[in-house]
């Protein structure tokens, strides 16, 4: 299972549409495919996807990251209907939820910084979880740092964008050392949100973005089609398979699935892999030995879905 981050903590630059883009290509491609909304706002989950939020006596993903609610992680998960997928693929959601708004102050009272989303998605049986991240650097966007292989960044050609890859390097090294894990992977930029042609500004903030060493997966530019879409509920694969923005998304979704084989080189090599059920269980043992009193319990693990024999 490979854990892919949709992250930037600028807003408006096209993170749910690459999020859903590139989910729906992978499943397009056969692969077995979870998508969660981590984001508050839930614009994956009700705008693009057009599905409705968990009611609130139902299991949700905010109950799951506060241990309000135990269960399966397959009790939070949402087929969605209309996305076209290949031989043996899926598109699954775990849907936001209202009571994420107030999670980021709830999380905050947890003594290991970020890793409850690793301890509730571990026993998910897919070949990827793509995550949408929310427009901040917060506890959320922490949780999905530390559960994932690797990030991918969706970017404007704007020199804003710039500063903020910057400040996302420098939490995700802080992350990386708060809990001890080897370094996030960094796939790659998405350049989007961008008239053509590109104007001699943006082309400068563009290659001002390469000199960070990462390379471009894709470009996906403005266009009415991603509205369209998602008014319908569709993705763009499915809404409108022959656009450039779909063409797009399936070049992302081919270079995610390259890398589940074989990842690419982190910009710091690590010197071991990221095994992400090994992490999440030695966070979980460390914890439960040190802990005691209240918070003796506050790192199991979800359980394992019990399979019918």
């Amino acid at each position: 299972m490979q854990i892919t981050s949709v992250v930037n903590q600028k807003g408006g630059v096209g993170k749910t549409a690459l999020s859903v883009g590139a989910a729906a290509a992978l499943a397009e491609r056969g692969r077995r495919v979870l998508l969660i909304d981590l984001d508050p706002q839930g614009h994956a989950t009700t705008e693009s996807l057009g599905l409705p939020e968990p009611p609130p006596e139902a299991p949700s993903m905010a109950k799951a990251l506060t241990k309000s609610w135990r269960g399966p992680v397959e009790e939070l998960v949402v087929p969605h209907p209309r996305c076209a997928v290949g031989d043996g693929g899926a598109l699954d959601v775990i849907p936001t939820s209202s009571g994420m708004f107030d999670l980021v102050r709830r999380l905050d009272q947890f003594r290991v910084p970020g890793w409850q989303l690793a301890r509730v998605i571990q026993f998910a049986d897919y070949d990827h979880v793509v995550i949408d991240c929310p427009p901040a650097l917060d506890v959320l966007t922490n949780n999905a740092l530390v559960a994932s292989h690797g990030i991918v960044v969706p970017v404007q050609p704007e020199r804003t964008s710039i500063r903020a890859l910057r400040l996302l390097r420098e939490q995700i090294s802080y992350l990386e050392q708060a809990v001890q894990r080897p370094p996030v992977l960094h796939y790659g930029l998405v350049p989007g949100l961008y008239r053509r042609p590109v104007s001699a500004y943006a082309a400068a903030a563009l290659n001002e973005l390469q000199g960070f060493g990462l390379p471009v997966l894709a470009h996906v530019p403005l266009g009415v089609v991603i509205n369209e879409a998602a008014a319908r509920g569709v993705p763009v694969t499915t809404f409108a398979p022959e656009t450039v923005q779909a063409a797009a998304f399936r070049e992302v979704a081919r270079a995610l699935d390259s890398m589940h084989s074989g990842p690419v080189t982190p910009l710091t090599a690590p010197e071991q892999d990221f095994v992400f059920e090994d992490f999440i269980a030695d966070v979980s043992h460390a914890r439960a030995a040190n802990d005691s009193g209240a918070h003796s319990r506050l790192y199991d693990l979800l359980p394992r879905h019990r399979k019918p024999h």
